[in-house]
Formats: C-alpha cells, sequence, structure tokens
C-alpha cells in the first residue's frame, strides 16, 4: 500500500505534478501542488477554465493518476497504489457529483444509488434500506422507481448526491454540481453539500465565486496547475482531527484510518446492467439476435435432419435386421472379406516382376475357398450366445426388446403341415370333376410352379416363389419383437406349438398364390393346362380362424413297402373312377392346426419379421424334433449310420420315392384312366426328416444397428479367447456393409453441411462483437461513472461480456425456436412424399442446448476484444464522453 507516515489529515498533496503527453510536447496541468484537507470541511476550488481544478478534483479521487509527488490518504502513501487498491479508495471512501449528473439512463433511480454498494458486496436487502435511506434524505423517495429522464435537472443532481452518500465515503468531490441548473436548485444543492461536511470532506470545483463564499469554509484558488490562494490552510503539525473518532449524521463513528476492502462487480450485477441496456433499445437487441441465429437455424435444421434421417435409417436398420439377421451356420461365407474378390491385390504378391505382354492369371478360386467357413456349433458356443441375449433382453425397459434367437435344426417345417386343396378339372370343353387332396404347402408348390404349366415359359421355380411369395414362416421366440412390428386385428397370439398366425399385409391382403396354397381357393385346370383360382375375393376372418390344417409325423406320412419308403395319402388321389369327386381322406392320426389369430404389420414400421401367410411357433418346431414327432420314426431311424471312436456318428441318408403330381396326369387319369402316377427318388438325410435336435444355424436378431454392434464384439470375445481354431465360430452379416455406408454417407453429409452453415454462425459472431463494440462506444460516460464508483477494469469487461452472453443466449433460443417451427412443415412434406415415414427433422433436447451453448460462447470470443477495448478507458476520459 505505501509509506505509512504521522499525519492525520484526511488528505494531504505533496509536490503533486501532473502532465499530460510525453517529451518537449508534454503539458503540465499542475505544477507541485501542496495542499492538506482536512477530514470535515467545505472546499471550493476556484479558478479559471484550463487552471486545473478538474485534474486536481480527478487525482484526489482516484481517477486520474499524478506523475510525480505523493498523494497521502489517513495517512498512508499512495506511490505503490496499484489498480485494485484505487479502485477499492473510490468505492469505499470517495464520492462523486458531476456537472452532468451522469446518471445510468437504463437504470432505476433507486438501481443508481445502489450501483455503489453493489461495488461493496452489500447485501440486496441492506442495499435496498441504505438506499432508500439516502434518497429520502435527498428529498426523492418517492422518486425511487423512475428513470433518471423522467427527473428534472435538480432531482437528477440531488439523485448524483444520493449515490455519492450512499456508501458513506470519507470524501464528497463536486465537480461543479451546480453548473447545469437555475439558481434556486443551486441552492438546494449547496445546503446538501454544505449539511453533508459537517461529518466528512467536500471538495468542491465551481466557477461561481458567490456561492463559494456563502457555503464553503475553505476557498482555494488555482492559476495555471499552481496554487494561488488559500483561505484556511491546514498546518501539517496541527492536531485538531488526530486520532478521534468523527461523528456521521449523529448517528454513529466512523473510525480514521483507511478500509481494506475490496471492491468487486458479481456476475448477477453485470448480467443486470447488461440487460437492462438491451432492453431500453428492443429493436436492436431483437434485430441483432435474429441475425446471429441464423447460422444456429442453419446447423439446427441440418443436425435435425441428420438426427431425423439417422433414426429413419435406425427404423429401416431394425426393420431390416429383423428380416435379415446375423446368421451362424454350420458353414458360412465371410462378406468381411468379400471386397477382396474384385480387388486387384488379389495373389498380387509378384506385381513388380509381371511384364506387359502376357496375361496371368488371378486366384479367385482360393479366394472363394478361403472366404467359405466351417463353424463348430457346440453346446457351449450356444449356450454362450443364449446367456448374453437373455441377459440383454432382462436388461431391456419393460416392453422392449434387444435381441431374439432362432435355431435351425436342418429341416423345412413346411413339410409338416398339410392342408385339403381342392381342384376344378375341365377337359374337352365341358367335363367337370372336383378332386380333393391333402398335400404339404412344398408339394402344392412345386405342383404350381415346375410341373409344366404356364409359367414355366416365364422361368420361375417352386423356390423362386417360395423366397418371394412366401406362404408359411417361424415366428421368433421374442413375443416383444412382434407385438413391436404388428398389430392383432381379430384373435389371439399364437403360442402352443399346434398355433398359428395369418398375417396381413398393410392392405389386409394376402396373395391368390397364399390361398391357393393353403387351401382357400379352388385351382382351376383348363385344356392346355393352364391354372387359374377361383373362388371371393374376401374372406370373413372367422372363416379364416376356423380353416383346418393339419400336422402328420414321418410314421404316417413316409411307408415302407417293399424295401423301400413312399409318400403315403397319393394313391387316394385316383380312386373313384365313377365318382365326379375324388378324395383324398384325413388320415385319423393328423393333429389339427389352429389359426388364433390374424395379424397386420404397424403403418410406422416399414418392414417386418413376418411375411403374409401362416407363421407358425418356434414350439411347433420343437415339438417336430420329440419322440412324439420325429426322432424315433422308422425312416429316421433308417438312417443311423456307423459311429466313429469319439462317439460322434455318421448319418446315412434315406432314399424316398415320392409321386410327381401334375396336372396332366390327373386330367388324363379322370378322363380316361389311363395314365400311370409318375414318381422320382429323392435323397434325405436325417435332418432334412425332422431328426437330429442339434443346432445346425442360430439366427440373432437385433433391435438396431448398434445392438447388432454390440453382439459381434461378444462374438469376437469367443473367438479371441480359443486356442483351437477348430473352436472359432464365423457369422453371417448380409446388411452390415450396406448400413455401415448409408451411415457414413448420413455423417459426411452431416459434416459438410454443418461446415458450411457454420460459416454464417462465424459471421453473425463477428456481427455481434461489433455490435458490441457500438455498445461500448455508446457507454463510454457509463464505463467511467462506474469506474468512479469503484468498478474495476475486469468489472468493465464483465459488463460487455455479460451482454455479448446475453445476445448469443437470445440469438441461440430464437435460432432453435425457429427451428423446431421448421421442423414441422419439413416433416409434413417427407411425411407426403415417403409413405409410411413420420419423423425426418427431429432436434434432439440436447441438441439444442448445445447450440444454445455454442451460440453464447461464440458471441462471448465475439465481444472479447471490444470488452476489453471497454476495460482499458481512462475513466476521466470516459466522464467527458457526450
Amino acid at each position: 500500500m505505501g509509506e505509512t507516515t504521522k499525519d492525520t489529515t484526511a488528505l494531504l498533496l505533496k509536490d503533486i505534478v501532473k502532465v499530460y503527453g510525453d517529451g518537449e510536447n508534454g503539458v503540465k496541468a499542475l505544477k507541485g501542488i501542496n495542499l492538506s484537507f482536512r477530514k470535515s470541511e467545505f472546499v471550493s476550488v476556484l479558478g479559471p477554465s484550463g487552471c486545473g481544478k478538474t485534474t486536481l478534483l480527478n487525482i484526489v479521487g482516484g481517477l486520474d493518476r499524478y506523475t510525480t509527488g505523493d498523494l497521502i490518504i489517513n495517512g498512508v502513501s499512495t506511490k505503490e497504489y496499484k489498480d485494485g487498491d484505487w479502485d477499492t479508495y473510490r468505492n469505499d471512501s470517495v464520492g462523486f457529483v458531476f456537472q452532468s449528473y451522469n446518471l445510468i439512463s437504463h437504470q432505476t433511480v433507486l438501481s443508481n444509488v445502489e450501483l455503489a454498494l453493489t461495488l461493496s458486496g452489500v447485501s440486496n436487502a441492506e442495499r435496498k434500506k441504505r438506499a432508500k435511506d439516502v434518497l429520502e434524505r435527498v428529498g426523492l423517495k418517492d422518486q425511487a422507481y423512475k428513470r433518471p429522464n423522467q427527473l428534472s435537472g435538480g432531482q437528477m443532481q440531488r439523485v448524483a448526491i444520493a449515490r455519492a452518500l450512499v456508501n458513506d465515503p470519507d470524501i464528497i468531490l463536486a465537480d461543479e454540481p451546480t453548473g447545469a441548473l437555475d439558481t434556486e436548485t443551486s441552492l438546494q444543492v449547496m445546503e446538501i453539500l454544505k449539511e453533508i461536511s459537517a461529518d466528512r470532506l467536500v471538495i468542491m470545483v465551481t466557477h461561481n465565486p458567490d456561492l463559494a463564499k456563502k457555503y464553503s469554509t475553505r476557498i482555494i484558488n488555482l492559476l495555471d496547475g499552481e496554487v494561488t490562494g488559500d483561505t484556511d490552510p491546514l498546518d501539517v503539525n496541527e492536531k485538531e482531527n488526530a486520532e478521534k473518532p468523527v461523528k456521521i449524521n449523529g448517528n454513529r463513528e466512523k473510525e480514521s484510518k483507511p478500509r481494506k476492502k475490496k471492491s468487486a462487480m458479481n456476475l448477477f450485477t453485470a448480467f443486470a446492467l447488461s440487460f437492462s441496456n438491451l432492453r431500453t433499445k428492443k429493436g436492436r437487441t431483437t434485430l441483432t439476435s435474429i441475425a446471429g441465429s441464423i447460422g444456429i437455424i442453419g446447423i439446427a435444421l441440418v443436425l435435425a435432419v441428420s438426427t431425423g434421417f439417422s433414426a429413419y435409417i435406425n427404423e429401416l436398420q431394425a426393420d431390416t435386421l429383423s428380416t435379415y439377421p446375423l446368421t451362424i451356420t454350420e458353414a458360412t461365407i465371410d462378406l468381411s472379406d468379400f471386397e477382396k474378390l474384385t480387388s486387384d491385390v488379389i495373389s498380387d504378391d509378384n506385381a513388380a516382376e509381371r511384364v506387359k505382354n502376357k496375361v496371368y492369371v488371378k486366384g479367385m478360386f482360393d479366394e472363394l475357398t478361403n472366404m467359405l467357413k466351417s463353424n463348430k456349433l457346440s453346446e457351449e458356443y450356444i449356450k454362450y450366445v443364449e446367456d448374453y441375449v437373455d441377459e440383454k433382453n432382462k436388461a431391456a425397459e419393460k416392453g422392449d426388446w434387444a435381441y431374439c434367437l432362432k435355431r435351425g435344426y436342418g429341416f423345412d417345417a413346411n413339410d409338416y403341415i398339410f392342408t385339403e386343396l381342392k381342384y376344378n378339372l375341365t377337359a374337352n370343353g365341358n367335363i367337370n370333376r372336383n378332386v380333393m387332396s391333402i398335400n404339404t404347402f412344398v408339394q402344392m408348390m412345386e405342383y404350381l410352379f415346375n410341373e409344366g404349366l404356364k409359367y414355366s415359359n416365364m422361368n420361375i421355380s417352386a423356390e423362386f416363389v417360395r423366397n418371394y411369395i412366401p406362404t408359411v414362416c417361424e415366428i421368433p421366440e421374442s413375443r416383444e419383437l412382434i407385438a413391436s412390428q404388428y398389430e392383432m386385428l381379430y384373435g389371439d397370439w399364437a403360442n402352443g406349438w399346434d398355433e398359428m398366425l395369418l398375417v396381413v399385409d398393410r392392405n389386409y391382403r394376402v396373395t391368390d398364390i397364399t390361398l391357393a396354397v393353403l387351401g382357400y381357393k379352388a385351382i382351376n385346370g383348363l385344356d392346355g393346362y393352364n391354372v387359374t383360382f377361383d373362388g371371393t375375393d374376401s374372406i370373413d376372418f372367422q372363416e379364416i380362424v376356423n380353416k383346418k390344417f393339419y400336422y402328420i409325423d414321418n410314421t404316417v406320412r413316409y411307408v415302407y413297402k417293399e424295401n423301400v419308403f413312399g409318400t403315403n395319402f397319393v394313391s387316394s388321389m385316383y380312386a373313384g373312377e365313377g365318382s365326379s369327386t375324388f378324395l383324398s381322406p384325413v388320415p385319423e392320426s393328423a393333429h389339427p392346426l389352429k389359426v388364433t389369430g390374424i395379424v397386420r404389420l404397424k403403418d410406422d414400421v416399414q418392414q417386418g419379421v413376418l411375411k403374409t401367410g401362416l407363421a407358425y411357433t418356434s414350439e411347433f418346431v420343437k415339438h417336430i424334433l420329440t419322440d412324439e414327432g420325429n426322432l424315433n420314426s422308422p425312416i429316421v431311424r433308417a438312417t443311423d449310420g456307423s459311429v466313429n471312436e469319439d462317439g460322434t456318428r455318421v448319418y446315412d441318408s434315406v432314399s424316398v420315392i415320392n409321386p410327381l403330381i401334375n396336372m396332366e396326369g390327373i386330367i388324363k387319369k379322370y378322363v380316361n384312366s389311363a395314365a400311370d402316377v409318375k414318381w422320382k427318388t429323392i435323397s434325405y438325410t436325417r435332418r432334412a426328416l425332422g431328426g437330429d435336435d442339434t443346432v445346425s444355424k442360430l439366427s440373432i436378431y437385433s433391435r438396431d444397428y448398434r445392438a447388432k454392434e454390440e453382439i459381434k464384439t461378444y462374438l469376437k470375445a469367443w473367438n479371441d479367447k480359443q486356442t483351437n481354431e477348430e473352436n472359432i465360430v464365423h457369422y453371417s452379416d448380409s446388411t452390415a456393409m450396406l448400413f455401415s455406408a448409408m451411415n457414413s454417407i448420413v455423417d459426411a453429409v452431416k459434416i459438410v453441411l454443418i461446415a458450411f452453415t457454420a460459416i454464417s454462425l462465424v459471421v453473425s459472431s463477428i456481427m455481434i462483437g461489433i455490435i458490441t463494440y457500438v455498445s461500448v462506444v455508446e457507454r463510454t460516460k457509463e464505463i467511467g461513472v462506474l469506474r468512479s464508483l469503484g468498478a474495476r477494469k475486469k468489472d468493465i469487461s464483465r459488463i460487455f461480456n455479460a451482454e455479448t452472453f446475453l445476445i448469443g443466449f437470445f440469438a441461440g433460443l430464437i435460432g432453435v425456436a425457429v427451428s423446431y417451427l421448421l421442423t414441422i412443415p419439413i416433416n409434413m412434406i417427407f411425411a407426403h412424399f415417403v409413405s409410411g415415414a413420420t419423423a425426418i427433422a427431429v432436434l434432439k433436447i440436447t441438441d439444442a442446448m448445445l447450440l444454445v451453448t455454442v451460440s453464447f460462447v461464440l458471441t462471448i470470443i465475439a465481444g472479447i476484444i471490444p470488452s476489453r477495448i471497454a476495460s482499458k478507458k481512462d475513466p476521466v476520459v470516459a466522464l467527458r464522453t457526450e
């Protein structure tokens, strides 16, 4: 703080010199001033303009710095004072009253008075109480909530006096306090100052010698920076004020020693001042915020569309993943190496040695062979996968699902579902016969598309139709998966092994081919062996639920005669030649299967796990693999082969004679009874006959792309811990490359668009920085006022940082709000053009909050330079600014 002297005066100026400018061009405003001031007196400083009166006042008040000499305050030298010490001194010990009042126009009278207390850290309640008390003292208590521009000149000057008094300073410095007032008002102000001088030092600069003589207790004359007269000089040895308390307002005492507390403006005050200023400039603030929001709107819409599009892709993924699951089979293809097939690096080890006049061999066969992987689906591995799926599903939220498993056993369950089929046969233009038969769906499909009918010229095979017009499929075990994709139209969900669902498309339809194969439509065989379907165009739900299907196991289906197995139920088709109807009775041992419900794909689901037609439960598959089903049937036992030394069995296949049913044979049979049944021999393995309950294929349905990646990581962990190459298991993922590429494209486009829109954000931030600089210029006098009240440089900087923060915050809010509004028409347009789509533009709350944060952070950065300019402004110069 400086050297302490024995001087007990309130102020002591020793050889104070103030020079403006440097070197030879410097101007001496004060030339060695030596003055002492008592702790309680009313001093008027007189002199012509330019004589140094205001400079002297600013040095005493700590607004300006002396060039040489020393200012001693309550016995403490200020030679080593730093900026913070001067700020504390102005806030704690000095009160300024200016000729032009220097009230902050966007603050109320009460707020103007409170400012010094705010900088002192006084509580809100105490601050308001003291401010109202001092306003009452100057006669303005009823004007507390008015703005300065609503007051007269005299009232504004009294507000300025109240502001100077509120922090109970030791010194009041008044610079021409009556210069802008009429005579009557001037006298009122002088009376107040004289009253104040009873318990503290008042130094007034004035051009009015009459007022000075009437009210002052001491007059000092200045001329050309020097003291030319002093009516009551203070002897430095005068002891009248030494070490004794001074009465303040007659009700409390103040020690005659320097205070140590530091001034500080809190964030709330900075924001309050900035917000108040912005509120007085609503139009400009609104336009600036709107301009600043343009970049935010651009980025917000990019994020919203990319988020919505990613969500849309995720929905497609979930739907597609349910149709194309991650599969693990005993023999699989590693699709991760697929790109190598068309790459130039295959078998390219000796590329540098090749010449250009020869053709070299590319090792495609070896590459294809290497892509084929064999897997050992051990019970331990299957348990490893099942445990993970169960754990994740238990951890999922209620009604949600993460994974669903479907187990394959190497046979087609369609072979065990039978239906009664009706054929309406016409020949020679006038003969009609009806043939009723019971066949499997597979047989019916082969009959329709493999036996020389009208589709043969189109090269449509039964396998093609089964793949693209599915008739029967398995329901995955996860009820949550099915319930998330399908709505129940009629009946109940299928649960038991003998229960099925009928799946219709969004328009409540199934194909005519499906209906014919399922026995709902009769098949018309006409001359030339063309096929059409008869029957109604719609079927009641009740009729569908009452439709009978049958499960027939191997024991009844395959009959062993004359050292060979053959299929049953065929010969009866050709019985009863004299009858108009040929019948194939249902075996008594056939178990009825019932349709329990009819389901439809939900409107908001792009693609489901089930296909139109019948869907049987996984319990049906398990029932086939029981002793009551097929495991102990004669034909399965016939496939028993040799046993290896390690106990594993080598299964043989068995040949079965099957009838080759065709329309031509049926027509000829009932027309002339001369056609023979055609037969073909097919070799079946034990698995194909449903006689092996070991898992040959695992299909893992994932909720979304992320879940699939998690299961991949889990499967990789199994392989990483295997020491035996034979135990490593490979999977096949047909959708991985597709969706990975789509996500990469979306991310790339998002980054590019954000980069472009960020340019406008940066430009708008720079514009806000310019606006902030304009505000600094406009509020220069306010800066000077705040500095005179003890505000630090960083407090001034904080005010303008708060202003840029508020503008950035408003810009961010406007940008986010407008973006949310714009997503409404964007989603409406997208939904109009994309069937089944909902929201393509979705602005997440986290993204919105992030954008608001980015907005005010960027504006704060843009406002750093203007706020630093504001903090470095000379308070003396700032106070002179108009």
